[in-house]
């Protein structure tokens, strides 16, 4: 990480109106930007796709920075567009998850992220970004469990409660999720294991502060992490309910499996349900690849770092 040296005098916001939360925008970021000195000009999101237009045309034309107000799913979307440019990435947290914000300790509440602009320190971060097919993503894909949560719950039901919509359909999802056998291939190495769920992970973060499924797992780290739930019983919510709140690596190799790589493939037998950053996904078998360092992201300095 280094530290913002050259100061920032224009930013491209792109707005997703449909976010989870229910605000107003434009005064809160029109009054941070002019206490920052900030030039700044807004474009709204309309259908999928929209994101990443707007953020590689925000690198067309220099701008200083792109800001991003909306959830993961637009977040996604304009880091699509930015890969392989140097303007850095605001965060402006304003869906009902908000994983990568808080992977990258950035304030959940638009006012206090916009603020950083002005009250500062910041730095900059370079962050890994996960690739199938001509896709990008930066939370990570999951086959099984977890992508049968991400489709039983419904945007209105985020509206609502937040994250805590996923935590209701989770107990939904484990009565109708089916084992299956995950037929991987790590940077060459081949595997075969049945389970509940698998993960390919570029953050191990949940979206709620200081709960992760894994500390080590480092979205700047130039790897992605596999993990296998090999079955749900009870030994295994004891296991993370550790492993979340303590944060270390789960143990119980009985219970979850995990590796780390840079080139994936992977497909289960039978089907199970494919969610990519939030989105259901139909493409089988998946071949998956990390790109390194691929996004700067504009962050609040640690206390103490130098």
């Amino acid at each position: 990480m280094a530290t913002m040296e050259k100061r920032i005098n224009n930013i491209r916001i792109i707005i997703n109106p449909a976010s989870g939360k229910r605000e107003s925008i434009l005064p809160i970021i029109n009054e941070a930007m002019k206490e920052a000195g900030i030039k700044w000009e807004a474009s709204i999101t309309h259908q999928a796709g929209d994101g990443v237009e707007l953020a590689k045309a925000a690198v067309r034309e220099g701008a200083g920075a792109l800001a991003v107000y909306g959830g993961d799913g637009t977040l996604r979307e304009a880091i699509s567009g930015l890969i392989g440019s140097e303007v850095p990435l605001l965060i402006l947290p304003g869906g009902s998850a908000n994983v990568m914000a808080t992977e990258l300790g950035i304030p959940g509440g638009l006012k206090e992220a916009c603020m950083l602009l002005s009250h500062g320190p910041l730095e900059i971060k370079t962050i890994d970004v996960g690739q199938f097919d001509k896709r990008y993503f930066i939370i990570g894909i999951s086959l099984g469990f977890e992508a049968d949560i991400v489709k039983r719950t419904g945007r209105e039901d985020k509206n609502k409660i937040g994250i805590f919509a996923y935590f209701l359909s989770a107990l939904a999802a484990l009565h109708i999720t089916k084992k299956a056998i995950y037929h991987l291939k790590i940077d060459g190495q081949e595997y075969k294991i049945p389970g509940l769920m698998c993960l390919i992970a570029n953050t191990g973060n949940l979206g709620l502060s200081s709960i992760s499924f894994d500390k080590h797992i480092d979205v700047g780290d130039g790897l992605l992490d596999v993990v296998v739930i090999r079955k749900a019983n009870l030994s295994l919510l004891k296991l993370m309910i550790i492993t979340f709140f303590k944060r270390e690596r789960p143990d119980n190799l009985e219970l979850v499996k995990h590796w780390q790589g840079r080139q994936i493939s992977v497909f289960a037998s039978p089907k199970q349900a494919v969610q990519c950053d939030g989105d259901v996904l139909k493409t089988m078998p998946l071949h998956i690849k990390i790109i390194p360092g691929a996004i700067k992201v504009i962050i609040p300095k640690k206390t103490g770092a130098s």
